[in-house]
Formats: structure tokens, sequence, C-alpha cells
């Protein structure tokens, strides 16, 4: 797992559950070409029947992805 020894490193957005485990960041592409691109926090999701992982991309509500494999969204 890409985890921070001593988990220095903070999230950038606020995240709106203190169970899901905050483990670092990851450069994503906004757009097909990826010549815009983005730092997004990186989430162990507390959510048992879901997606393993959340990309929290602000501090609004709704702009998150969920996904099983973080990595088909790296740069």
């Amino acid at each position: 797992m890409l985890e921070i020894k001593g988990n220095k490193m903070k999230p950038s957005f606020k995240h709106d559950c203190d169970k899901c485990k905050f483990v670092g960041k990851i450069f994503r592409a906004l757009n097909l070409e990826g010549t815009k691109k983005r730092a997004t926090d990186l989430y162990e999701s507390c959510n048992t029947y879901g997606s393993k992982y959340i990309l929290r991309c602000s501090s609004k509500g709704g702009d998150y992805i969920t996904t099983d494999n973080f990595q088909q969204y790296m740069i």
C-alpha cells in the first residue's frame, strides 16, 4: 500500500467520514490527453460492501471517485 511512514502527509481536502483511512496522494489526469493534472487524496474506504478506495478531488461533498483500482487514474 502507499502508506507514508508515520503518516506525515496530510490530506488537502476535507473528507466527510472519519472511519475512512487517508493513505496518501496520487496525481491523476483531469482530461483524456493527460495535459491537465491534479494531486488527489487517496483513502481506503471503510465501506465493506462497495469500492475499496476513494479519490477525493475537492472538499465538495460529491466531488470524489470510488474505485477498486486507483492505479487506473494515476499518471
